[in-house]
């Protein structure tokens, strides 16, 4: 019997990442969300695909799914800065203030070099001082 020449997301997946990068990068973000979303489910410890997953619902604004793809990513990767921040950020656009405070807390702490973080981190403080 001779093997499929069709990759499949548990076959190929580095190969699937990439096509779904790059449908992401033609603005084909539906697509895009179910290739990332079948690379999650075939391995619930890819947090690449979690945090792609995660960037789509943000800028669809789906600030509860983005938040919940971000969460998994941050859960995979606790030493990754740019994870903590991810999820951080969503937190501050949910109005969140004080749960944004502490990740991009502990973003600075992995990087102190993230500076989207530290100006990020500065407006949610001001918010919470102002109330």
């Amino acid at each position: 019997m001779a093997a499929s020449r069709a990759a499949t997301p548990a076959s190929r997946p580095g190969l699937w990442f990439r096509f779904g990068r790059f449908l992401t990068a033609f603005k084909m973000k539906g697509l895009a969300l179910r290739v990332f979303g079948a690379l999650a489910r075939r391995d619930p410890a890819d947090a690449a695909a979690w945090s792609c997953i995660g960037y789509i619902l943000a800028e669809r604004r789906q600030l509860d799914g983005a938040l919940a793809a971000f969460e998994q990513a941050r859960a995979l990767l606790p030493e990754e800065a740019a994870a903590q921040f991810n999820a951080a950020f969503v937190l501050q656009r949910l109005g969140r203030d004080g749960e944004a405070v502490e990740g991009f807390r502990r973003a600075l702490a992995l990087d102190p070099g993230l500076e989207r973080a530290r100006a990020a981190l500065a407006w949610s403080e001001a918010r919470l001082d102002a109330h």
